[in-house]
């Protein structure tokens, strides 16, 4: 396709951000914002949309920030078949890790407890930034390593050959389909590949800021008494996952990395509540939270970012940090205060009650 041939109309992208220097706009950040506001009172546990900025009905490819829920069609099976994995291995099992030391570490005593090789994994190669040795290349470096060993594991438990794991046919991913479909009340899903070559759906940002709120959110008897058979055990285990993501942020991303540092409230500002949090960033420019009851937001909040530029710490800061800001749980960050160089924000939040 060209780019003649692209429909530049169909781009759901609008801007976010601006930043203006002397009065003069010298960058403009664009994307998609979402806010869900659950309102369990309400009938069929409805909710509030805080914010809407581009097209958020639009399919994104969700990337990393499905790890959770992959993980949470495995858990009930690998928690059984390998006991000796701890809270912190599992945490690995979803992690976008950085080969830090401990990360790779954990790694290693994952593959120990299921007897596997590094030579069994099918995601690409990547050197280890952080080491030393410029040489230090291998498939366990990579950022999703944790994911695919997690579905090793699950094959070799089920006694299911593990050589084509990554084909769309495979039991874990008919799984993580139906799981999605049910949950979001959809009969498909667009499907691609990941960077790492695993199988990925498209959500739009209502539905993943949705997921991401019912995962922070304990699970409901009625959610495990309807679904189908092969997703009882599965339910069953929701709450643990979002509890092994609190328990080791510094695993689920790493040193620096903005989810970590939001689920440990280090950022700017943001200890104003402390409601509990979830946070998971995704290649290209995703950010995912799913946040707790607070003050405001008896019922929690859901909230997804998508920058159109591609993978940006600055930038997914600077609106994360506005958007807490704006519904109460944050002080907005002194970098963003008039000067020579000014933070315009393009979007407001609707219907947000501030906390007294």
């Amino acid at each position: 396709m060209t780019t003649q041939d692209f429909p530049l109309e169909a781009l759901p992208w609008a801007p976010l951000y601006s930043v203006t220097r002397s009065q003069q706009v010298e960058v403009t950040v664009y994307g998609v914002a979402f806010v869900w506001a659950e309102q369990k009172a309400a009938q069929n546990n409805s909710g509030l949309a805080l914010l809407r900025a581009g097209n958020t009905r639009t399919p994104l490819w969700s990337r990393s920030l499905l790890k959770p829920f992959q993980l949470m069609v495995l858990y009930p099976t690998l928690k059984q078949a390998y006991p000796a994995l701890t809270s912190a291995h599992f945490a690995m099992l979803m992690a976008s890790h950085q080969a830090e030391t401990g990360q790779l570490s954990l790694l290693r005593e994952i593959m120990d407890i299921g007897a596997l090789q590094e030579s069994d994994l099918q995601c690409p190669t990547c050197k280890n930034k952080r080491a030393q040795a410029s040489l230090d290349t291998s498939a366990l470096n990579h950022p999703c390593s944790g994911k695919h060993l997690a579905h090793l594991l699950y094959l070799k438990a089920k006694g299911l050959p593990r050589e084509n794991y990554l084909e769309p046919n495979q039991e874990p991913y008919q799984l993580l389909r139906e799981l999605l479909c049910y949950l979001l009340y959809v009969d498909e899903m667009p499907e691609s590949a990941d960077g790492c070559g695993m199988p990925n759906f498209g959500l739009s940002a209502v539905e993943l800021a949705q997921l991401y709120h019912a995962l922070i959110s304990p699970v409901s008897r009625d959610m495990i008494r309807q679904c189908p058979d092969e997703l009882t055990d599965i339910l069953s285990s929701w709450d643990e996952i979002a509890a092994l993501m609190q328990q080791h942020p510094e695993l689920i991303g790493g040193t620096g990395r903005l989810d970590t540092r939001l689920m440990q409230h280090a950022l700017p500002g943001q200890d104003v509540l402390q409601p509990k949090l979830i946070a998971k960033e995704g290649a290209d420019g995703l950010l995912c939270l799913g946040i707790g009851p607070s003050t405001p937001f008896p019922d929690g909040l859901g909230i997804l970012l998508k920058l159109s530029s591609g993978y940006s710490s600055k930038h997914l800061e600077t609106l994360i940090q506005h958007t807490l800001a704006s519904l109460g749980l944050a002080s907005e960050s002194e970098h963003l205060q008039q000067g020579v160089t000014e933070t315009l924000f393009h979007f407001s939040l609707q219907g947000v009650i501030q906390p007294a």
